[in-house]
């Protein structure tokens, strides 16, 4: 058969065997969230809990399109291969078209993240569960207020506005002399260093991908003439 299909069979089924099991491991890191956060669910409602699922559906697709490639490759099905392909070819588009939009509107995407964070500190102030997760983000990202201590207007900050060994250190407890800076400069800031890190990142995956995509594609040239051959 051409193509070396052998060849192309197996790179193709360990490829997206691996491919398989990372899905997996993805899939039980979204479930471990979702355990280790259940307690706090009612409490913050929907806000929180959106990032397990998105680790859960990534994997889901991750060890769909990695089924059909698996199996398609090792029966030397040409349905299966052509679909895994298609698939394949879908999510390289996705990834090209999101390191399109972070290269070309990446200012228009941080000024939507600082507004975003705006928005929830205005919104803390009349809802209990925003409260909390704002709270929850000084404490992950180390920041104070939407643009700094001065948005409480208190001497006595909450304990999320201050690192943790700053607190030990200070009997006086968290204040605006030793509070960490503003969450929106803090997002912004993140987004500006890994934008590109990530854009490039999806156009380094995109590429493997297409030759995944081709090795795929020769693979369902190649059962397509056999069963021509044999018919």
């Amino acid at each position: 058969m051409g193509c070396g299909t052998s060849f192309v069979k197996y790179v193709l089924f360990f490829f997206n065997l691996v491919v398989a099991l990372l899905g997996l491991a993805i899939i039980g890191v979204g479930v471990a969230f979702l355990l280790n956060w259940s307690a706090v669910k009612d409490e913050l409602k929907s806000h929180l809990t959106v990032a397990p699922w998105v680790f859960i559906v990534i994997g889901a697709v991750m060890f769909v399109i990695a089924f059909f490639g698996c199996c398609g490759a090792i029966r030397e099905s040409h349905c299966m291969v052509v679909t895994y392909a298609i698939f394949l070819l879908v999510i390289i588009i996705l990834q090209v078209v999101l390191a399109i939009l972070l290269f070309t509107y990446g200012n228009n995407i941080k000024e939507g993240l600082v507004i975003s964070v705006q928005k929830l500190w205005e919104k803390r102030s009349i809802d209990t569960a925003s409260d909390e997760v704002f709270k929850n983000l000084q404490e992950q990202l180390q920041c104070c207020g939407s643009n700094g201590s001065g948005d409480y207007g208190a001497v006595n900050l909450p304990q999320s506005c201050c690192k943790k060994d700053t607190l030990v250190s200070n009997a006086i407890g968290c204040t605006i002399a030793n509070a960490n800076g503003g969450c929106s400069a803090k997002v912004a800031d993140l987004y500006e260093r890994w934008n590109k890190p990530i854009a490039g990142f999806a156009i380094g995956v995109a590429c493997v991908e297409v030759v995944g995509a081709l090795f795929a594609l020769c693979l369902a040239n190649s059962i397509r003439n056999m069963d021509r051959r044999y018919a």
